[in-house]
């Protein structure tokens, strides 16, 4: 279905006698477009960036999409700007220019005047900040024709320069600079919408293992959420933080200040929880301050390296609590959200990187975003020290030194112990002939993490597991990176688990081995 331009049903207005009937053209072809989104994204992903809380408006030759928050705009442009054009040339018949937007917030007046009520104010009254995003890529800008424009429709005062971060605060991290893929995508639209709304998922819990992104993510919920609109009291610290503080304001005998304080945040965020294991008083204090928060409908955003499930051990009355709210994981980073880090740690870091060098390094080290950065860190100073720029012929064997000074000690009894330990079965039964699911799946596996994690060769690998043949060690690595590939599940202690769940269980206690 293809509408005509709001500039051409203008120039017909006698024809159709009035601007209001143009208003209801316009009108019609916004709900047209907002259906076409909603079947192209799916009920979920729709209501979660573009239901109520986002705004769209069509104009003649452009498409407006007005935001809470500059953050979140900076968001949806990285992240839904080819979608909307491809939706909007299906709709229109056109190519429009897509334009993100946040409301700015009322400016103050000083500090005796009191604050004007709330009105009603028409879109033409209303103040627009657009949110500045360069340097930023776009998503599929081949396919998306156009990127957007950027601009202000009302220039905003210049923000101040924020001071440099003294000693032991933590960066800024926001959702501009975070890296989303198949490995933390739910983790970081649920974040994003926590931002934008908070206390729509309370508790969250962002679990997974060291270095996946989760303290990024809370500092990113933190700016966001300071950046909306009413200004809400957003604190983000530690668990050993909040221990901290709250046993000092114990022995100085001013629990109802800290109290006060805490209760009264609307957004409190807190990382390392699992730090709180053995520590009953703070526990209990933590219990009754979420207790506080949830009833007043403020937003409670905690992280761990573990998820509920085995957060029983340190408090089942946490657990409890967080099986009322939302958990979700972040895993380790796969190839795409690599490579997404290693750029954009080298644009940080203002490093020149040469053509394949970022597909290398993202190829080579198979870990966490600080051991990505630390590979990044080993070029520059091999480039340094060759006295030439960083290229593949130089970052091969640096990497590959890098790669094996970081590589963990593992064994085969380790990684047969981890597995054993983690499906319930025993060790003689993993060398056995026998070929059923709950044999075949741990042990396909072991080999898999012996072609890891070990340089033992084939046929050593086929011998430890049972006597095998080496094409029987080449056969389950190809059938096992074909379940990785396609997300599938096997069975854990004869229940179906997500195959990414099972690695990194088995990766957690070999971490430890």
């Amino acid at each position: 279905m293809i509408f005509p331009s709001v500039a051409s049903l203008a120039g017909r207005g006698a024809r159709f006698g009035s601007t209001q009937e143009v208003i209801k053209e316009e009108s019609d072809r916004l709900s047209v477009l907002r259906r076409v989104l909603h079947d192209r994204l799916g009920a979920e992903r729709y209501e979660l960036w573009l239901g109520p809380q986002t705004q769209l408006e069509l104009g003649p030759d452009e498409l407006r999409v007005v935001c809470g928050s500059t953050t979140v705009a900076q968001w949806l442009r990285r992240n839904l700007h080819a979608t909307l054009n491809q939706c909007a040339i299906e709709v229109l018949g056109r190519a429009l220019t897509i334009v993100f937007a946040a409301i700015a917030p009322p400016a103050a007046t000083g500090g005796s005047a009191r604050r004007a009520p709330r009105t009603a104010s028409t879109s033409a009254e209303r103040q627009l900040c657009f949110a500045e995003v360069e340097n930023l890529p776009l998503q599929h800008d081949s396919e998306a024709g156009e990127s957007a424009a950027i601009s202000a429709a009302v220039p905003a005062p210049a923000a101040p320069q924020p001071a440099p971060p003294t000693a032991g605060q933590l960066p800024r991290w926001s959702f501009s600079d975070f890296v989303v893929g198949d490995c933390n995508r739910l983790a970081v639209q649920a974040a994003l919408q926590i931002a934008q709304q908070p206390g729509r998922f309370s508790p969250l819990l962002a679990y997974g293992p060291p270095g996946c992104g989760k303290t990024h993510l809370l500092h990113a919920i933190a700016h966001g959420a300071r950046a909306g609109q009413n200004r809400p009291r957003v604190m983000a610290l530690t668990a050993e933080q909040f221990t901290s503080q709250f046993l000092e304001a114990l022995s100085q005998r001013t629990l109802p200040s800290f109290r006060q304080k805490i209760r009264g945040l609307d957004v409190l965020a807190i990382d390392d929880v699992q730090f709180l294991g053995g520590k009953r008083a703070t526990l209990d204090e933590l219990l009754y301050t979420i207790d506080a928060l949830h009833a007043r409908g403020a937003q409670i955003a905690l992280a761990s390296d573990r998820p509920a499930a085995e957060l029983q051990s340190l408090s089942g009355e946490l657990t409890s609590r967080i099986s009322a709210g939302l958990a979700v994981a972040l895993d380790p980073p796969d190839y795409p959200t690599r490579r997404g880090i290693v750029w954009g740690a080298a644009r940080r870091m203002h490093i020149d990187l040469g053509d394949g060098v970022a597909e290398l390094v993202a190829q080579q080290v198979v870990g966490s975003g600080r051991l990505l950065s630390g590979a990044l860190n080993r070029l520059v100073a091999a480039s340094m020290a060759a006295g030439m720029p960083i290229t593949v012929e130089l970052a091969e064997p640096a990497l590959s030194d890098f790669c094996r000074q970081h590589a963990p000690q593992v064994r085969l009894s380790d990684i047969q112990r981890a597995v054993c330990e983690v499906f319930g079965v025993e060790s003689a039964t993993l060398k056995s002939p026998r070929k059923s699911r709950a044999v075949a799946e741990p042990r396909m596996l072991a080999m898999w993490l012996a072609r890891r994690y070990t340089r033992a060769a084939l046929s050593e690998i086929g011998d430890f597991f049972g006597r095998r043949s080496h094409s029987t060690v080449v056969s389950a690595q190809r059938k096992f990176d074909q379940l990785i590939s396609r997300r599938g599940e096997i069975v854990v202690g004869n229940q179906a688990c997500r195959v990414e769940e099972a690695l990194r269980r088995i990766e957690a206690k070999l971490r430890t081995a």
